[in-house]
């Protein structure tokens, strides 16, 4: 599960990895108050609240996730010593459109990573590998994982750009992994937009130091 910061006194005091509570199994009055105030700083544009609605999406899916197929909702990316690597993932959901709340999960999970995406790679990543793992189930976004995946690539592998305590190792590793398991599902004079377009946002994302 992603690690949840805390953007407000109220997030401190709850529990939000609780599988229990993020997919209804216990009522939380806290919970919901937090989610309702957290939207509400999201839509105005408080970047915190936005991290904090997409880390809350994809803690969610991963609890439907490890509650309908009995594994946890982790993935592992081993790289070589000749530089290749290989992501694992963690099992999807079969048929996943019938089972409404896990849905609803992992459309807001993507939706919501890529508007933290839009300032974090972290997120950005993160976005691009829920639609490769649900790819069969979200062909309208495959463009628009392909573009955050190689935005990504070119972050971390080209500029190799550091941005707060992210791994930027592991992240390069990722986002190469991701990149080419997309490549053979988007139309090749389609990707050439799009790397050009992925290649914009990374130059225009500056570093951030280790200690942010």
């Amino acid at each position: 599960m992603a690690t949840l910061g805390c953007a407000s006194a109220h997030a401190a005091d709850l529990e939000l990895d609780d599988c229990d509570v993020l997919i209804g199994k216990k009522s939380n009055a806290a919970y919901k108050g937090w989610m309702k105030e957290n939207q509400k700083e999201a839509e105005a544009g408080n970047r915190d609240a936005i991290r904090l609605r997409a880390a809350e999406a994809n803690n969610r899916l991963a609890c439907h996730e490890e509650a309908l197929t009995g594994h946890s909702g982790w993935g592992v990316t081993m790289t070589s010593a000749d530089g290749t690597s290989e992501t694992q993932l963690p099992p999807t959901i079969t048929d996943i459109r019938k089972q409404a709340p896990a849905w609803r999960a992992l459309n807001q999970a993507v939706r919501y990573g890529r508007q933290a995406g839009a300032f974090d790679v972290g997120y950005k990543g993160a976005a691009a590998q829920l639609v490769v793992r649900y790819a069969a189930e979200l062909p309208e976004q495959l463009e628009a994982a392909y573009e955050d995946a190689a935005a990504v690539y070119e972050y971390d592998c080209v500029l190799k750009r550091q941005f707060g305590r992210r791994d930027r190792n592991a992240g390069c590793a990722s986002a190469r992994t991701t990149r080419a398991r997309l490549l053979p599902l988007v139309a090749a004079e389609r990707r050439q937009a799009l790397d050009v377009s992925a290649r914009q946002w990374a130059e225009q994302l500056p570093a951030v130091p280790k200690n942010q």
